[in-house]
């Protein structure tokens, strides 16, 4: 999931605004599947329906909706915190900003219902989830689990965990949810509660795993899941040999008819990434933070002389584990489509522990960080093959990967690199068949791809207008959403006009959002 972030105005980057949470090599920017649902909405996301026929922009003022069959644009009848859509229906639900929950026809933007459970945080609802089913709604106020009717908006269960639910992922073909907790130490040592909670009767099954807490990936068998976080290490100094000695590992839990049942850890550290059909999952390893007890063959231990940083390709089944060497700094991976290639991003490099880099080319063509990838020296921007760790740097435009989707026919990928402004993104064209990427010549605010896996949604920003009356003028924000098949032309278009004001009196010093 891309990160936003606020200053002053609100933009998504990895380095203008503030520096991130440390993500590890798995890049979270990827836009493919419309957007990560029920996370927060801040000014610039979007998320777009699994139909493909909805999407909510979020604007600094107002919420937008977005018809893309009919190509229309509404703005919604409140600002939405967070959002998830219905899997083929016309049926939305958001939290708003003073916690009430609201069930949207869509097509007619009323309310189905509204309601605000009984939460006994004073926190705005920290995670919005809407099964598979489109049955239940799951929702976390840092206290407990409201489980609630997604049809009349009555809460069936609150479900007291202990802890507030960090990470969720549901069951493929079942009425199972799996919930991460916050980690805890105890004598320098962490545990992560893992629970399964059955939907149908609402039983809960627990585990305590030794890591911390991390996204969680499913096999589509539903057999079993994987998490490993980025860094783990407790938030207080430790000493003698009571320090915690199996950095941020990969943890294999097995899902049994009984609940969960952790397997082993193996070494390396994440967000781990599983390939779609689910016969290979990615995880990284760093020489300065590994424990070679982890390793079932000492022989796969490589040497301390030898590369800091380590692709980890795993076999989910069978937990055999290929190493690929990267070099001595991490840069940002995405998965591919095929399930057989990442695309490697070095204009942002991960230093495990400390800040994250930026590396750039300026106009001249100095590389303003020197380093060496897969042996390869300066090569920001590539693809490896996870078959034989190859590396085949792009050739054409210098892009990077801050905000991107990967087209059904796994051989382009359209991204967004990161304005000077931090607005938006200039668009290019990777195509993976020629190892080349192409400048657009076009500026977004956003990218997003349809269900079909052809359609590109384009946000585009418009200058703002200056509208005259009773001898006073204002300024209104605009904006233009695209359907495009290329990323140049647009099949179809609408545009947006804030029905507020963003400014009045004196001139706008800059054509957008001043």
């Amino acid at each position: 999931m891309l990160k936003y972030f606020s200053c002053g105005i609100t933009c998504f980057s990895l380095t203008a605004c503030a520096v991130p949470a440390l993500e590890g090599g798995n890049n979270g920017n990827d836009r493919t599947n419309g957007g990560e649902q029920g996370e927060a909405l801040l000014t610039g996301a979007m998320v777009i329906a699994p139909s493909g026929k909805w999407a909510v922009m979020q604007r600094n003022q107002s919420s937008v909706l977005l018809d893309i069959e009919h190509m229309t644009a509404r703005e919604m009848p409140a600002q939405v915190a967070r959002f998830v859509f219905s899997h083929g229906g016309d049926q939305g639900i958001a939290v708003l900003p003073n916690r009430t929950l609201v069930d949207y026809d869509l097509p007619s933007l009323s309310a189905r219902w509204q309601s605000t459970p009984p939460f006994e945080s004073a926190s705005a609802p920290s995670l919005l989830r809407l099964s598979d089913t489109d049955q239940q709604l799951l929702v976390d106020d840092g206290s407990a689990v409201f489980v609630i009717d997604a049809e009349s908006g009555t809460t069936q269960k609150r479900v007291e965990l202990g802890w507030p639910t960090a990470e969720l992922s549901f069951v493929p073909g079942s009425e199972r949810a799996l919930l991460v907790g916050a980690t805890r130490w105890s004598e320098h040592r962490p545990a992560t509660a893992f629970s399964e909670l059955n939907l149908a009767t609402f039983a809960v099954a627990s585990i305590d795993l030794p890591n911390c807490s991390a996204p969680i990936v499913v096999l589509p068998d539903a057999s079993r899941a994987l998490l490993s976080p980025t860094f783990c290490e407790e938030g207080v100094a430790t000493s003698g040999q009571q320090t915690w000695t199996n950095p941020d590992p990969v943890s294999i839990v097995d899902l049994l008819s009984d609940g969960p049942r952790f397997v082993k850890n193996l070494p390396g550290f994440g967000p781990v990434a599983l390939e779609p059909g689910g016969g290979r999952a990615i995880a990284y390893l760093d020489m300065k933070r590994v424990d070679a007890s982890l390793f079932a063959d000492p022989t796969q231990v490589p040497s301390e002389s030898g590369p800091r940083y380590y692709v980890m390709s795993i076999d989910p089944k069978t937990l055999a584990f290929q190493l690929f060497p990267i070099g001595e700094v991490l840069p940002r991976f995405a998965l591919a489509r095929d399930g057989a290639t990442l695309l490697v991003d070095a204009t942002v490099q991960q230093f495990r522990g400390e800040a994250s880099v930026k590396a750039t080319l300026d106009t001249s063509g100095h590389l303003t960080a020197s380093f060496s990838l897969f042996g390869q020296n300066d090569s920001l921007f590539g693809a490896v093959s996870l078959s034989s760790g190859v590396y085949r740097p792009f050739s054409g435009a210098a892009a990077s990967l801050d905000r991107f989707v990967q087209m059904g026919d796994e051989q382009r990928v359209f991204t967004l690199k990161l304005s000077a402004d931090g607005l938006g993104g200039d668009l290019y064209r990777i195509d993976l068949s020629t190892g080349s990427a192409t400048a657009l010549g076009k500026s977004l605010r956003d990218i997003g791809l349809l269900d079909d896996g052809a359609t590109l949604l384009l946000r585009e920003r418009l200058p703002a207008v200056q509208v005259s009356a009773g001898g006073s003028s204002s300024w209104y924000r605009r904006e233009r959403y695209c359907l495009s098949l290329d990323g140049l032309t647009c099949q179809s278009s609408v545009e947006f006009q804030d029905s507020v004001p963003f400014q009045t009196g004196a001139t706008c010093t800059s054509y957008h959002d001043c």
